[in-house]
């Protein structure tokens, strides 16, 4: 029987690596298609360009595993149908079940690489990705690192140390510099909010540097406009479903201690751990569907079938998690519930075969 689960093995691991491989192909194109507009800005080059879609590739592969799976699966068990292997494998005294044993022993291979590759690659791609094509763009940012950035404003240097969304900035610091390049001035806020087109800095601390003396004094409030627009903090702000579980978790902890909204980043902390799952629900479905309604037609059908199905549990996932941030819902019950719902139809079909 081992000789069985290898061979199973190796031919859903082959055929999933290949829809993967068109899948990922697709979205690069689409990719290539939607930042063509911003070459030609700033610094931004066709070369640059594609370093940045590069870089984009890991997180690609992450989202997409389990519609590859659920294809991978659909492609290789149904070759293995189309040649009557698998009823040969049962005739033989191969239940189902066991069959279905050896996808899920193959998927926890996958899923091993593909948790390595969301978690340790993808989110540090991602933020190099973002700094490359942050500073192409906009001439103003020079600098972007793991949580801070700083933008110069004519004869003033801000540095944001945390941004919560585009309109939200947590400690913020600007320095004003003279024509001479002396400091005149340093202001810090410990937060900032965007509204009718000026920034509101809150609980600000300002040091005034002159001739011969310096004076600080303090405020409540205070308004403050400049370049810095929530268009140019979203060129820069990195997505929370882009981050690493362990970013996510500090991060999720800071806005707590600061009285701050946390629920998007909880619904992208359990999709951390839910994404990779549900490739294993995935190749799980797939047997129903070769045992059952689909077991007589061509791999173009099965293909066809499964990528409906692939892009619909996507969609369905999607979908979840924004009404369930729109209605104020679990975020733990919304993320899972769509992987539980196909996991106990697959079930139920399994034991109708």
């Amino acid at each position: 029987m081992k000789i069985l689960d290898r061979y199973i093995a190796g031919v859903v691991a082959t055929a999933t690596a290949l829809a993967l491989l068109v899948i990922v192909g697709l979205d690069l194109f689409f990719s290539i298609i939607n930042q063509v507009d911003d070459v030609g800005k700033g610094n931004y080059t066709v070369g640059k360009l594609l370093q940045y879609v590069a870089l984009g590739l890991p997180r690609t592969v992450y989202e997409f595993f389990p519609t590859a799976a659920l294809l991978g699966g659909l492609t290789g068990m149904g070759m293995l149908a189309a040649s009557s292997e698998l009823i040969a494998m049962r005739a033989g005294g191969m239940s189902v079940w066991r069959i279905v044993r050896a996808l899920l022993q193959v998927g926890l291979v996958m899923l091993v690489f593909i948790v390595a590759l969301g978690e340790g690659i993808a989110p540090v791609a991602d933020q190099l990705g973002q700094r490359l094509r942050a500073i192409a763009i906009e001439k103003h940012i020079s600098f972007i690192g793991g949580h801070g950035l700083w933008v110069r404003d004519e004869s003033r240097y801000i540095y944001v140390n945390r941004i919560i969304d585009d309109s939200q900035l947590v400690d913020l610091s600007v320095f004003e510099f003279d024509d001479q390049r002396q400091l005149v001035a340093a202001t810090h806020a410990g937060n900032a909010g965007y509204q009718s087109g000026e920034w509101t800095l809150r609980d600000v601390r300002q040091t005034l540097f002159e001739q011969d003396r310096v004076k600080t004094h303090r405020q409540a409030e205070m308004t403050w406009s400049s370049l810095l627009t929530p268009e140019l903090i979203g060129i820069v702000a990195l997505r929370p479903e882009h981050m690493a579980v362990s970013d996510i978790r500090q991060f999720v902890a800071y806005l707590e201690d600061n009285g701050l909204d946390t629920e998007q980043y909880r619904y992208a902390f359990w999709g951390r751990f839910i994404t990779p799952l549900s490739a294993l629900v995935m190749l799980f479905i797939s047997v129903p569907f070769v045992f059952g309604s689909l077991r007589s037609v061509g791999s173009g059908q099965r293909i066809f079938i499964g990528t409906l199905a692939g892009f619909g549990f996507y969609l369905a996932s999607q979908v979840a998690g924004q009404m369930g941030q729109v209605y104020g819902l679990n975020p733990l019950l919304v993320t899972v519930a769509p992987s539980l719902l196909v996991l106990m139809l697959g079930f139920r079909a399994i034991r109708r075969i």
